[in-house]
C-alpha cells in the first residue's frame, strides 16, 4: 500500500531501466533498503527519503559515471512527474509553472525545498537542501534541475533559455557540458543553488494549455499535499518511543542498532538515548518488546520452524535466536510452544 508521506517510485524505476537493469539482474540496485523490485514497478508505490538516498547511492556505484544526473535527468520528461507534472504542461503560462512546481514539490521530492523571489529581471527558482545531501548532492541537483528545464523548455523551447544557472559545488571535472543542460551562464561555487530566469520567458504560454485539465491536475496535487501534511503532523504528535517502534514494525526482519535507528529519526544517538530515558524506557527495552510480538505472531503459524521465525526476525544463525527468545521469555522455543499449546 502506497506511504502519502513518501514520493513516487517512478524516479527510482526509470533511473533503474536507465541502468538497463533488469528482475534477473539487480547487481546490487535494492542493496541497504527496504524496497523490492515489485514494489518499485508498482505504478503506486512510493519510496521513503532514506531509501531513495540509499538506491542513488548504488546507482552511481553500478553505473561507475560522474555524470549520471545528467543523463538521467534529460528522461524526466513533464509527464513523469504524475500530477504535477500534468497540471504544470496545462498551465497558461511558464510563471503560473514555476509556482506549481515550487508549491507542490514537496509532493515529487524529499530532497529540497523551492522557492521563488522576484527580482528585478525575472524570477529566482531557489533550492534548499532539506538535509545535507554530501555526496549525492552532485547527482540530485543535476537530476532535479534537468526536470524543472524540461518545463522551461516546454514553455520557451530549447534554445530560448538565456537565464543564469548556480550550483552550490565547486564545477565537476565535466562541467563544461551544463551548457548543453542548463544554458551558456553558468555559476559555481555559488552560496545557493537556484535558476534566474528572464522577465520576458515568464509569459510565455503553453500549446496545450487547457484550464479544466489544469484544475482537475492542480486539485489532485493539492490532495497530495493535504495527505503529506496531515501524516506529518501525526508524526509529529507521536512519542520517540511510539516512532521507534513504528519504524521497527514498518521494516521487520532486521535486527535494529541504536545508531541506525538515530540516523533513521534524523538525531543522534545520545538525542536518542536521552528522549527515550525522558519518557521511562530504553532502547532495548522498545527493541525487545516489538521483537516479542513479532515473534509470538509468527508462532502461532504451525508451519514455520524455529530455523525460519529466526531468519524472519533478521538472526543470521539459529543458535543466536535461541539465545535471544531465552532472554525475552525466560524459555527456550521448545518450551515456550509446550507450554502454549498446552495451555
Amino acid at each position: 500500500m502506497p506511504n502519502p508521506k513518501h514520493p513516487s517510485s517512478n524516479y527510482a524505476r526509470i533511473l533503474f531501466r536507465h541502468l538497463r537493469l533488469s528482475e534477473e539482474d539487480h547487481r546490487g540496485y535494492f542493496q541497504g533498503t527496504n524496497v523490492a523490485y515489485e514494489e518499485l514497478m508498482s505504478l503506486d508505490g512510493t519510496i521513503s527519503r532514506d531509501d531513495m538516498a540509499r538506491i542513488f547511492r548504488n546507482a552511481l556505484a553500478i553505473s561507475g559515471t560522474d555524470d549520471l544526473g545528467l543523463s538521467v535527468g534529460i528522461q524526466l520528461h513533464l509527464s513523469s512527474h504524475g500530477p504535477l507534472g500534468v497540471a504544470t504542461f496545462s498551465s497558461p503560462d511558464l510563471k503560473t509553472a514555476l509556482q506549481l512546481l515550487a508549491a507542490y514539490g514537496q509532493t515529487r521530492t524529499e530532497f529540497f525545498d523551492i522557492s521563488l523571489s522576484e527580482r528585478p529581471n525575472g524570477l529566482s527558482v531557489c533550492f534548499a537542501e532539506t538535509f545535507d545531501l554530501a555526496e549525492l548532492r552532485v547527482f540530485v541537483t543535476e537530476a532535479m534541475l534537468s526536470g524543472l528545464f524540461s518545463a522551461i523548455h516546454f514553455f520557451a523551447g530549447p534554445e530560448a533559455f538565456n537565464g543564469r544557472c548556480c550550483f552550490s559545488y565547486p564545477k565537476p571535472a565535466y562541467g563544461d557540458k551544463y551548457c548543453d543542460h542548463f544554458g551558456g551562464d553558468i555559476k559555481f561555487n555559488h552560496r545557493t543553488t537556484e535558476i534566474l530566469v528572464p522577465k520576458a520567458l515568464l509569459s510565455k504560454p503553453s500549446v496545450v494549455a487547457d484550464p479544466v485539465l489544469h484544475q482537475q491536475a492542480v486539485a489532485a496535487c493539492q490532495r497530495q499535499l493535504d495527505e503529506i501534511r496531515a501524516s506529518e503532523m501525526q508524526k509529529a504528535s507521536l512519542t520517540t518511543e511510539e516512532r521507534v517502534a513504528s519504524l521497527m514494525a514498518e521494516n521487520p526482519g532486521r535486527l535494529w542498532s541504536l545508531g541506525e535507528v538515530a540516523a533513521k529519526l534524523h538525531i543522534s544517538p545520545r538525542t536518542l538515548i536521552r528522549r527515550l530515558d525522558a519518557e521511562g524506557t530504553k532502547f532495548q527495552r522498545v527493541r525487545d518488546e516489538l521483537a516479542k510480538k513479532q515473534v509470538i505472531n509468527y508462532l502461532t503459524e504451525a508451519s514455520l520452524s524455529v530455523e525460519s521465525i529466526g531468519h524472519l526476525m533478521g538472526f543470521s544463525d539459529t543458535s543466536s535466536f535461541r539465545r535471544s527468545f531465552k532472554r525475552w521469555f525466560g524459555e527456550t522455543p521448545a518450551q515456550y510452544l509446550a507450554r502454549t499449546r498446552r495451555n
